[in-house]
């Protein structure tokens, strides 16, 4: 590793590259949404997955959906039959996220919900 290499190059180097999938959602939401750097990108994602296989939960909760890519890194690490619950608690983000995630390759591992996920849980 060079001195002027970085420890998020370093990673980057050798991880799994981002999907063109989870690539295009990224610049998406960096063209249509107000607060693009909320979108948790490739290295965030990638950890995410890797905790997801590592732990290997049958159902997660995530709060805050937002584009949607969090969601997409969590539900890819899930195995056969595990589920992802995500809520978003701004009506004004499912336009945007909605369709991601259902056109995802494991849109069957996830729940979308929208609104307050304190009184939605319950």
């Amino acid at each position: 590793m060079q001195e002027t290499e970085s420890i998020d190059e370093y990673i980057l180097q050798h991880i799994d590259p981002e999907s063109d999938y989870l690539k295009s959602l990224y610049r998406d939401t960096h063209v249509k949404l107000l607060r693009p750097r909320m979108a948790s990108g490739h290295l965030q994602g990638r950890l995410l997955k890797m905790f997801v296989e590592m732990i290997q939960p049958r159902q997660i909760l995530e709060i805050g959906t937002y584009s949607g890519y969090s969601a997409l890194c969590l539900a890819e690490g899930l195995p056969e039959g595990g589920m992802l619950h995500t809520f978003e608690i701004n009506d004004e983000q499912e336009d945007f996220t909605r369709p991601w995630l259902e056109k995802s390759p494991f849109a069957d591992k996830i729940r979308f919900y929208i609104g307050d996920a304190l009184e939605l849980v319950p």
